[in-house]
């Protein structure tokens, strides 16, 4: 392991809010009493069984066995929850564990709203973006927030996901085309130009039916835009520098931009572009069976974080938060706290996708 700190004890390393202490305490019943069963997998790049264990909890503090494959470099979860009890955990307890929250809302749509917004520039910063009027999949929409900035860009939108009560408040609130399931079980009467895979990956139990389910549905001049958290990237953001606050039982896989590459190349992606993020926009292309072994590098840097954290009394992020303080506390004595938390209330009560504008301008007459 990477350390004592990274025994199961049961104990977080994060805060907690009455909601999640809840949803700790079901998932931990249900493992002690059998009704969440785990299973032992092969790595889903390389097919190797060799692993070295580095995490034996989560930042919840629930028990998590995250593990490295020797021959890949790929870190992951193994064993891990089967296929039953994964979907049982994503129907009944994910929202509230991961994003402690008990149902979507307003704030959380505007949230991916404005991520859509991001995912929108990177596009069109690095010149691959579709043209207006090009049909748009997103596969784990949630609530589809990112689908409705696209939308207001002109584009054509639909979108999957496994939470129906957010696929529900997506289709009542923003009238977005969503539907509740998985592309499976799903069928459209077009081919997509762009299929958006935003903090899914990740997730699943089998990466590799879903990328080629995703392949078979991509024309020769459509685009797959995935992005996953960066196991490379937990200096500069919230992390700060903490690779036991990264791990989560929601997580499957933790992916490096090599092990990623390494995952999409293997069923049959040419990647265009790719960044420690991450973010990573590919095209249909060969399948590559010559991987990159990101074994050492991952090793190398998850330890150097370890001696990071340690001896690291100032960080990037403990910066930030600092000056975050200092401005807070500043606005607070002049009296402009209070007005921009009005402004920002008004913010997230007045975006409204602009079709859902007209519609509503409809209704009202």
């Amino acid at each position: 392991m990477l350390g004592e700190r990274y025994k199961y004890d049961g104990r977080p390393v994060v805060d907690l809010t009455p909601v999640q202490q809840m949803v700790k305490r079901q998932i931990e019943d249900k493992l002690d009493s059998g009704r969440y069963k785990t299973e032992k997998v092969l790595c889903a790049v390389c097919g190797g069984s060799s692993f070295e264990t580095l995490s034996q909890k989560d930042r919840f503090g629930l028990p998590l066995s995250a593990v490295i494959c020797r021959d890949c470099g790929l870190v992951q979860t193994n064993p891990r929850l089967d296929g039953r009890s994964l979907e049982e955990f994503y129907h009944e307890e994910f929202i509230r564990m991961d994003l402690s929250r008990q149902k979507p809302g307003r704030e959380q749509f505007v949230d991916q709203y404005f991520h859509g917004q991001k995912i929108f520039s990177y596009l069109k910063a690095i010149g691959i973006l579709p043209p207006k009027g090009s049909f748009i999949l997103e596969v784990g929409c949630s609530a589809g927030g990112i689908l409705a900035f696209f939308r207001d860009k002109g584009y054509e939108v639909s979108g999957l996901d496994l939470d129906e009560e957010s696929v529900r408040f997506g289709v009542r609130e923003y009238r977005l085309d969503l539907r509740a399931g998985t592309l499976a079980g799903c069928s459209f009467e077009k081919d997509p130009d762009l299929i958006i895979m935003s903090h899914v990956l990740e997730h699943l139990s089998d990466p590799n039916s879903e990328l080629s389910r995703v392949r078979s549905l991509l024309g020769e001049k459509a685009l797959l835009y995935v992005e996953v958290p960066g196991i490379h990237n937990l200096f500069f953001n919230f992390y700060d520098l903490d690779f036991l606050g990264y791990l989560r039982i929601t997580h499957n896989y933790c992916f490096s931009r090599t092990t990623l590459s390494n995952l999409l190349l293997k069923n049959g992606f040419e990647v265009q572009s790719i960044d420690n993020r991450i973010s990573a926009i590919c095209r249909k292309g060969g399948k590559n069976i010559s991987f990159q072994n990101d074994y050492k590098t991952a090793m190398g840097y998850l330890c150097r974080l370890e001696v990071l954290k340690k001896f690291a009394f100032v960080t990037p992020f403990k910066i930030r938060r600092f000056i975050e303080g200092v401005v807070c506390g500043a606005s607070k004595k002049i009296g402009l706290y209070g007005f921009a938390r009005s402004v920002y209330r008004k913010i997230i009560n007045r975006v409204e996708p602009g079709q859902d504008r007209e519609q509503n301008s409809d209704d009202r007459q």
